[in-house]
């Protein structure tokens, strides 16, 4: 049994690997998710499309403001 698409979203993962933004990928909003793409790049963060299906749980955003193990990989005091 195949489960139904909800669509993609983009997420900004930290240095730690955890989750720090998302944004849906929907049509119409492509200059505001390319802005929120270009600042999290900007600040050190991966970006990765993910699609997302029914019933799958949504990420968790964790790391906000930034852990103790992302200011010791950006040489920041913890």
């Amino acid at each position: 049994m195949s489960k139904t698409s909800k669509g993609f979203i983009y997420l900004a993962r930290r240095p730690c690997g955890k989750v720090s933004a998302m944004y849906w990928d929907e049509p119409g909003h492509e200059r505001e998710i390319a802005k929120s793409v270009a600042n999290w790049i900007r600040r050190g963060d991966k970006v990765e499309r993910v699609e997302v299906f029914e019933g799958d749980p949504m990420p968790e955003q964790v790391c906000l403001p930034v852990c103790k193990e992302c200011k010791k990989k950006e040489g920041l005091t913890a």
